[in-house]
């Protein structure tokens, strides 16, 4: 069973206050540089994303460990160029990845020992985001820009789903960047969420379980359902015994539009919707509110668009959504609004969390 509590999250106002100084700090920067320099400097992000992505498929920061180590023994260890390998260890070090203690002697810091494996980190995303795929992916904005359609199909030859089921390698490294982000996402949702006032909260599209069983770790008055694609919750049974949920949870196995949505009172996607455009949407809505027990209610668990100029990770993965998904998008909170009400539903709150992703609230009208 999983006793450790889930990860300590800071308060939601603590980290807006911390994310708005982030913003006008670095906006103060860029007021002060030549405005060519400041696009120019931007545009060389995709550098350090790439290096950060090769030091953990060389899993760098596990061979340095607890312990200084010069590159030729990084080298040794990792099968690589020692002369070469210094160059991307050098650079990561200037961007405060890794510390160079001594002329080519490094060592771990916080920001590197986080590219090791493990719970809280998110080394699998950082190898699923930036591997071979998904740049050749990223590479057909252009294309998607100009057709409104999906790169990736276009690619791929299939949808990335499809295609994942088909690549086993990549769909298991999918699936373990899947769960880390799940690990942390859960521990700011149930942080800034109250879930009391169920007796079934259901989990359409929830994966392995891990946000519904940390969910219903918390919360030991009412019972879980998890609902997904057969290969997806094949693993779910030993998960939810690792949280000791095991008897208070019903796995079913289904597809949103094939199967019948089973009844609960409380429904929860959890970075679904954003993967269908709005008509599929309001059909997956209305067949939820239809399956719904008396006067329940629907939480969405997604990134919320601002409608102003500020920094936000939800405006950078909405152009994942337009290359990847079929007129996926992330929205705004009047186009929550539109499509709840459309199915049916009144949005009633935003809440707010400490990571990218915000919970919408709806109730039956």
């Amino acid at each position: 069973m999983i006793k450790k509590k889930l990860n300590k999250v800071p308060p939601v106002w603590i980290f807006s206050i911390t994310n708005n100084l982030r913003i006008f700090f670095k906006r103060l920067y860029y007021s002060f540089v030549p405005a060519s320099v400041a696009v120019f400097e931007k545009s060389q992000g995709f550098w350090i994303a790439k290096a950060i992505s090769v030091a953990c498929e060389l899993n760098l920061a596990e061979i340095i460990a607890k312990e200084e180590k010069t590159v030729e023994e990084i080298a040794k260890q990792s099968n690589t160029d020692a002369t070469a390998l210094y160059r991307l260890m050098r650079a990561l070090a200037s961007e405060g990845i890794f510390k160079e203690t001594k002329p080519k002697i490094f060592k771990n810091n916080k920001f590197s020992n986080a590219l090791m494996e493990g719970p809280g980190n998110f080394k699998h995303m950082i190898m699923q985001q930036l591997n071979k795929t998904n740049w050749e992916i990223i590479n057909g904005l252009k294309y998607s820009i100009a057709s409104g359609t999906n790169a990736a199909q276009k690619i791929l030859g299939s949808d990335i789903f499809t295609h994942l089921e088909n690549t086993p390698e990549k769909n298991e490294l999918y699936n373990k960047a899947m769960s880390e982000t799940s690990l942390l996402s859960s521990a700011a949702i149930v942080s800034a969420y109250n879930f009391k006032g169920s007796d079934t909260l259901a989990d359409l599209g929830g994966g392995d379980g891990t946000l519904l069983f940390n969910i219903l770790k918390k919360y030991h008055q009412f019972n879980g359902i998890l609902f997904d694609l057969p290969h997806v919750v094949q693993s779910a049974n030993e998960q939810a015994k690792k949280f000791g949920v095991e008897n208070r949870v019903q796995i079913v196995s289904g597809s949103f539009f094939d199967t019948e949505i089973p009844a609960a009172d409380t429904y929860i996607l959890k970075n679904i919707l954003h993967v269908f455009d709005d008509e599929t949407c309001i059909r997956l809505l209305k067949s939820i509110r239809e399956a719904m027990n008396g006067k329940g209610k629907i939480l969405v668990v997604e990134a919320v668009i601002s409608e102003d100029n500020k920094a936000a990770f939800g405006k950078m993965f909405d152009l994942q959504m337009l290359i990847g998904s079929e007129r996926g998008k992330e929205r705004t909170e009047n186009e929550f609004r539109n499509i709840f009400m459309q199915a049916g539903f009144n949005l009633s709150r935003v809440v707010k969390t400490v990571s990218p992703l915000s919970v919408i609230e709806g109730q039956i009208v």
